[in-house]
């Protein structure tokens, strides 16, 4: 379990799965999911998904719970862990709308990253994010991201071709890195 002030991310369990269905097979979240990702999501393939991703070298998916209601509101996660550079992806959801735009999935980030780097001892973490998803590009320099470069038309989504930036961030840019209102 790793606390902060208005969140806690607790290892993701099959109590989550139904929420974590109605989330993703959101209009919303469809818009925003990254390539790979099966649509629609069930309850089995879920199940599925979450024993294969069980082994925690390789990867760690947690959900997120605000402190204040106790309630499941996302889902925080770490993959392709690569020791011998020490890296890893990350990725993140808030699928409860009314928690949005409130400053709990930079929370819920700043808490993973600090148990990336000073847990896992990894020194860098990226992410991909669409062009469009202005929302999500905020969050993740307010953490301490940099953009990297672009994927130009990396993915058919809508009708039409999508970008998709590469970002990243460090251990000492994270160490440096001024947080508001977090833990």
């Amino acid at each position: 379990m790793l606390k902060s002030k208005n969140i806690e991310l607790v290892p993701f369990e099959t109590r989550y799965i139904e929420k974590f269905v109605e989330f993703r097979n959101s209009e919303d979240s469809r818009n925003f999911t990254m390539p790979g990702i099966p649509y629609p999501v069930t309850e089995d393939s879920v199940s599925e998904w979450l024993s294969k991703k069980a082994n925690p070298s390789e990867s760690g998916e947690f959900a997120i719970i605000y402190n204040e209601t106790n309630e499941y509101i996302g889902n925080v996660s770490y993959n392709n862990v690569d020791w011998k550079n020490r890296h890893c992806e990350i990725a993140i959801m808030i699928g409860e709308e009314k928690y949005r735009n409130r400053g709990l999935g930079t929370e819920a980030l700043v808490t993973l990253l600090d148990f990336i780097f000073n847990e896992l001892n990894l020194y860098r973490v990226e992410l991909k994010v669409y062009d469009f998803n202005e929302r999500a590009i905020r969050c993740y320099e307010k953490c301490g991201f940099k953009k990297e470069g672009l994927l130009r038309e990396v993915v058919y989504k809508h009708g039409r071709y999508i970008n998709e930036w590469v970002m990243s961030i460090v251990k000492d840019e994270f160490s440096r890195h001024n947080y508001q209102g977090n833990n």
